[in-house]
């Protein structure tokens, strides 16, 4: 029988791609007014944000999430890593 705690195969990465989702989510719920028109999003900015989302549940199931807790706190701590590292390799004009 599997431990309580076994996610599975799929488990550590579609709860670590929830956690990276949350924290655009919330803050775009913050920002949010009534009435306000939904800005356009470009392409480019749509395919970044999945790339990342995926790299959230990628990173979980990298530092080895054994529960949705773990993997949620993963995927939402991508972006903040991605960043960081994005901001640290590309040089600035």
């Amino acid at each position: 029988m599997a431990p309580a705690h076994d996610l599975g195969r799929l488990g550590p990465f579609l709860w670590g791609l929830a956690g990276a989702v949350f924290p655009p989510l919330i803050r775009a719920f913050g920002s949010a007014t009534p009435g306000m028109e939904i800005p356009h999003l470009g392409w480019g900015f749509i395919c970044l944000s999945l790339g990342v989302f995926l790299g959230g549940g990628l990173w979980s199931v990298a530092m080895g999430a054994d529960n949705r807790w773990k993997a949620m706190y993963y995927g939402a701590t991508f972006p903040l890593v991605f960043g960081f590292l994005t901001h640290v390799t590309v040089p600035a004009h």
